[in-house]
């Protein structure tokens, strides 16, 4: 007993030492208490396995009344959603690899005429093979009763992933998610602990332009972050044999906007912490939701109205766009140059805002 007590001697005092440090400490306990709420919520809400709204392109080449039938048919699911009407097979195919649609329907010109007879006709379903759950979902969605299965015969050719592998979908996106979690990390670390140890300060009075010193210190963190890339890209290919299906040079290219977006993010955040602590968990509440909400996982579709707006406004959406649209899709330049000029426009507001953030905190 004595060995005990000897052991927790001072208990008491620690702990009414470290509880007025976090009474004293509001900010980081308003943080932490909002960190669980926010997630649970955004989570709550994001996360749905019941895939539904796929985004379709249909080409109608009969336009006749059994096919406007059979489309809404189709729409009455709640499985598919048409989101274009291409005029060919060719911009329907377009629409696939730019990553607009998950799914092209081509309706042959003798639809109507085989319609109600010994012989039903066929319909040709291109599938987006990458995202394996939305695929399987839309191939369901084909052969379902209620869609006209019984008098229509679709033939389904799943595109960019025809062995539906999961490492597929899973490595371009967990290049997109490691760069964001490192460079946020690193930056906003970096400069809240120059800023505890005050060598901030003497840098910010040396002949150093400010801007100079803004851009010296996340320099060296974007090189790293281009070589986490390349090396991500590398143990993709020997280890889980996913090739890059594009050009490597533009992904590398395109890969500038988003690791200057997410350093500017980590710079936003050293900016409000006030210590380490702070930065970890504003890390956290930013780069956890994100990852969720950017269709990493789960397919952004599924989500309520304003949570799938709130993912337009996340670099880490658009990224993936970029790494699953050449990695897999091989896209080029123009079928992705929507999710590079959305990429570039927040990457030009999170460097301003970081930047008079930076300044002002600074002074």
């Amino acid at each position: 007993m004595k060995g005990m007590r000897a052991s927790l001697y001072g208990f008491r005092s620690v702990a009414a030492k470290e509880l007025l440090h976090l009474i004293r400490d509001p900010a980081t306990l308003v943080i932490a208490l909002m960190i669980p709420v926010i997630q649970l919520t955004l989570f709550g809400y994001a996360i749905d396995f019941d895939i539904r709204h796929i985004s379709t392109a249909v080409v109608d080449l009969d336009r006749s009344r059994e096919s406007r039938e059979y489309i809404a048919s189709l729409h009455n699911t709640q499985y598919l959603d048409i989101k274009e009407m291409p005029t060919s097979p060719k911009e329907a195919e377009m629409a696939l690899r730019a990553g607009r649609c998950r799914v092209a329907l081509i309706i042959p010109p003798d639809f109507a005429r085989k319609s109600g007879t010994s012989q039903p006709p066929t319909v040709r379903a291109l599938i987006d093979g990458s995202d394996v759950q939305v695929a399987l979902r839309a191939r369901m969605a084909f052969v379902r009763p209620g869609t006209g299965a019984s008098t229509v015969e679709p033939r389904i050719n799943m595109l960019y992933n025809p062995e539906m592998r999961s490492a597929v979908f899973m490595i371009p996106g967990l290049i997109g998610v490691i760069l964001q979690l490192v460079t946020i990390a690193l930056t906003s670390f970096s400069l809240v602990r120059e800023r505890e140890q005050g060598t901030l300060e003497q840098l910010m009075v040396s002949p150093v332009g400010r801007l100079g010193l803004m851009l010296g210190k996340l320099t060296p963190y974007a090189f790293l972050a281009m070589l986490e890339m390349c090396a991500v890209l590398v143990i993709g290919r020997l280890v889980f044999d996913v090739q890059v299906a594009g050009s490597i040079t533009l992904l590398l290219a395109l890969a500038i906007p988003f690791i200057l977006a997410t350093l500017a993010l980590g710079l936003l955040i050293s900016t409000i912490a006030q210590n380490q602590a702070q930065a970890l968990q504003l890390t956290l509440l930013i780069t956890l939701p994100s990852i969720l909400m950017s269709g990493f996982v789960f397919p952004r579709e599924t989500m309520p109205g304003p949570l799938y707006l709130m993912t337009f406004a996340l670099p880490v959406t658009w990224f993936l766009e970029i790494l699953r649209g050449i990695i897999v899709r091989g896209a080029g330049i123009r079928e992705l140059w929507q999710s590079l000029a959305a990429l570039v426009l927040i990457t030009t507001i999170l460097l301003s805002l970081a930047t008079v953030r930076f300044h002002k905190s600074a002074s």
